[in-house]
């Protein structure tokens, strides 16, 4: 006697199926690599009205789900799951509709859970593969099937997925941007890089921050800068401070000023606006600095 368990075990197997309305006595002959997760899928469809058989649609709207049941007439290797198919469609004549709800009279790979073949795949080793269902197989293997799928239609990016490639994909390099223009703090220019990521990793550098040199958002990153970026700006001298015993001060780069002289950043740029009438002593007047000129 069979347990429950082997049953669950079959039905997890690939083989060709029936889904019989038992009050008709129509069936739908179909195959599957996993034949329980077929029949999910089938019944998930049916109960929101978008199964891809009309025929069959109907019938279970108009019956309801329990009239309805799976069959498996056969288990099969994967790899001849089409053939038996066709053989079962043949012998049922289930294309008849005084028989079955089947549309097309032979057997096809859909991608409707029927074992449909993905040649010109290589695994990370670079052997040939064939694949057998790519869905089925993308989840046994832990791979993205879209990504794949991408890879088999020429559509992506990059050359591989997970060490996975395929004949039909378009880039068979690798994907490293040269990048040309550099300047060392030493105001050498530094000839093409064409790995930044690892050049950056020798060096102590921030990948994004040197990224952000080439293209212009920021000025220089740890002394490097480049020969197209952003130009630095000239100094800024801050003219109109009065230092505490009242000589008007020049300063040309308030931040370092500030750092060496114990003051506040903050508090001189607010004495510059007129929100602050001193701080540790130092004014501002913005006539002061004409003693200069």
């Amino acid at each position: 006697m069979r347990t429950r368990k082997q049953d669950e075990d079959a039905l997890n197997a690939s083989g060709v199926y029936q889904i019989r309305c038992k009050r008709n006595g129509k069936i739908y002959v179909g195959s599957a690599v996993n034949v329980r997760a077929r029949w999910d899928t089938h019944r998930r469809n049916l109960r929101r009205g978008l199964h891809h058989n009309a025929y069959l649609q109907h019938a279970w709207d108009r019956y309801g789900e329990s009239d309805f049941e799976l069959v498996v007439l056969e288990y099969v290797e994967v790899a001849r799951l089409l053939d038996t198919e066709q053989l079962w469609i043949n012998r049922t004549g289930c294309i008849n509709r005084c028989v079955g709800y089947n549309i097309k009279p032979e057997a096809t790979c859909s991608g409707l859970g029927i074992g449909r073949t993905w040649v010109g795949f290589r695994d990370p080793n670079g052997n040939a593969v064939s694949i057998v269902n790519l869905s089925d197989f993308c989840r046994r293997e832990s791979l993205n099937a879209g990504s794949m799928g991408s890879l088999a239609k020429g559509q992506r990016k990059l050359k591989s997925h997970k060490g996975w490639t395929h004949v039909n994909s378009i880039r068979h390099r690798d994907y490293i941007k040269t990048h040309d223009g550099f300047v060392d703090p030493d105001g050498r220019r530094v000839g093409p890089i064409r790995n930044l990521a690892a050049f950056c990793t020798e060096r102590g550098l921030v990948k994004t921050h040197m990224t952000a040199v080439a293209t212009g958002r920021i000025v220089s990153h740890q002394g490097w800068t480049h020969v197209r970026g952003r130009k630095r700006l000239p100094p800024l001298v801050h003219k109109g401070f009065i230092a505490p015993g009242g000589a008007v001060v020049r300063i040309t780069n308030l931040s370092a000023f500030c750092r060496a002289c114990d003051l506040c950043l903050v508090h001189m740029f607010e004495l510059k606006s007129g929100r602050r009438p001193s701080h540790k002593g130092w004014i501002w007047k913005h006539d002061a600095d004409q003693a200069f000129e």
